[in-house]
């Protein structure tokens, strides 16, 4: 089995990355279950980011876990485009880079995402980095407070912050998403092969090498992370995590 929570859908800047592309790409890797948002949120086109989100699942029915991105401009009304649809959402996002500020944890926005991740009962997935307003260790007081929540950060990053908010919290996980096989070795090599998600952000990475293939790229780094661990650790860090995580019943090996 194989799960992916950290899929893209949508406009990119210059490129689109459509429903049939990423359908197609998920049959080509084999990947059982994908967690999807579209970067077409980012500039606010709720209603094509319903219908792109809409169009994969008429592809691939329960394989799609749809995440719901989540926007400062979309809480003062628009998200109701996404409450009020048909749609089954399995996690939240939120991208402190590129809403900087706006989601401290010193600041009360953050705290309605959260509601809503309560109400759904569902994750919370957090864009994490370098710059200081998406450190990982900034969210520490909404991992330490809000117990009941889960959290996944995004990248992992900064890294030794990342693993020590994984060590830490029973709630805190982080997804590989841009993240080199040599950093993922460094999660499982502190014990957190239960902690970590396989995730890819496809299609992105084509934005910054526009001459990948999309399906070799995919299955080289797989198969890069299978020579790095065991048996036991690639199981749970390509699927059995993810199970738990988000709550997926199913198709099983």
């Amino acid at each position: 089995m194989l799960i992916d929570t950290h899929i893209h859908v949508g406009q990119y800047n210059e490129y689109y990355f459509s429903p049939a592309t990423i359908h197609e790409l998920m049959e080509q890797c084999k990947v059982d279950y994908y967690a999807v948002s579209s970067t077409t949120q980012c500039v606010e086109l709720y209603n094509k980011v319903v219908e792109e989100i809409e169009c994969l699942i008429a592809l691939d029915e329960d394989k799609v876990l749809p995440t719901m991105w989540i926007t400062p401009e979309g809480l003062k009304g628009n998200i109701a485009w996404y409450l009020e649809s048909n749609i089954k959402w399995r996690l939240l996002k939120i991208h402190p880079f590129l809403n900087k500020n706006e989601w401290n944890p010193n600041k009360k926005l953050i705290y309605e995402v959260i509601d809503i991740a309560r109400e759904l009962k569902v994750p919370i997935l957090i864009h994490t980095g370098e710059d200081p307003s998406c450190n990982s260790q900034l969210f520490e007081p909404i991992i330490s407070s809000e117990s009941d929540i889960i959290f996944i950060l995004a990248h992992g990053r900064p890294q030794q912050e990342a693993i020590e908010l994984s060590i830490n919290y029973a709630n805190a996980y982080v997804d590989s998403a841009f993240m080199p096989v040599a950093d993922m070795k460094a999660f499982i090599d502190a014990g957190l092969e239960n902690k970590l998600l396989w995730g890819t952000d496809m299609c992105i990475p084509k934005y910054f090498q526009p001459e990948m293939d999309f399906g070799i790229y995919y299955k080289e780094k797989l198969l890069s992370l299978n020579k790095v661990c065991t048996t036991g650790q690639f199981q749970h860090i390509t699927y059995l995590n993810a199970l738990n995580v988000l709550g997926i019943k199913g198709r099983m090996e």
